[in-house]
């Protein structure tokens, strides 16, 4: 079977997307959408292949860098030792390396709005699969976003830029580290408490510091 049958091409911003054409079940398809076996650089020999994104700049030229995603997840430790040495047999100059797939966004600094407001406000900016509230000080909180995967808060960053000025001069949106101890990759949530969006009138103690939606 040649490739086309294989596999569909699409592009989405900065991104050349190609992914199988297999039909898969929704629980593994929900599973490498959030990154499950996803290494850098790209490579076809060890087994089948559900997505290759290339990195490309605004002028449509390669960024030098692309992400690669099996269908069977576990590859991914079988690939970075078997696709140096395929790269190197071919005396060809590319690395492979494990990707972070940070997919968690920081909004600090934000004045004037109720972390309810936030929410409403950023669910108009870009979709995001979670939101976790950390209140730090009396009536000052930080916000951690959680997307699907990189790609979906890499494009929600660059749309949060945009529009950050709807949370005050001093806001700011940044990347959260995935070593940073209140990661969603650490742990579930540190949080106490999930709110219900159809009773907002919570508001958090001394003993109830955090809650999500």
């Amino acid at each position: 079977m040649d490739f086309e049958s294989l596999y569909r091409t699409s592009q989405i911003n900065g991104t050349i997307y190609i992914t199988t054409r297999k039909e898969l079940d929704e629980e593994l398809k929900c599973s490498l959408e959030e990154g499950a076996g996803e290494i850098v650089e790209l490579a076809s020999e060890l087994g089948e292949i559900y997505a290759l994104r290339f990195k490309i700049d605004f002028s449509g030229q390669s960024r030098g860098y692309a992400y690669l995603q099996y269908i069977n997840a576990p590859l991914k430790e079988a690939a970075l030792e078997y696709l140096p040495r395929r790269f190197s047999q071919r005396n060809l100059k590319i690395k492979v390396l494990t990707s972070n797939n940070n997919r968690e966004l920081l909004l600090n600094r934000v004045e004037k709005l109720s972390p309810w407001q936030v929410y409403q406000e950023m669910r108009k900016i870009f979709p995001f699969a979670i939101l976790r509230v950390y209140e730090y000080q009396y009536d000052a909180f930080i916000y951690i976003f959680g997307y699907r995967n990189n790609d979906a808060a890499a494009s929600a960053h660059q749309s949060i830029r945009n529009a950050i000025r709807k949370f005050g001069a001093r806001a700011r949106i940044s990347w959260f580290s995935r070593g940073n101890f209140l990661s969603g990759a650490k742990v579930n949530s540190y949080c106490c408490r999930k709110l219900d969006l159809n009773n907002m009138d919570f508001v958090p103690s001394i003993e109830t510091d955090c809650f999500k939606f």
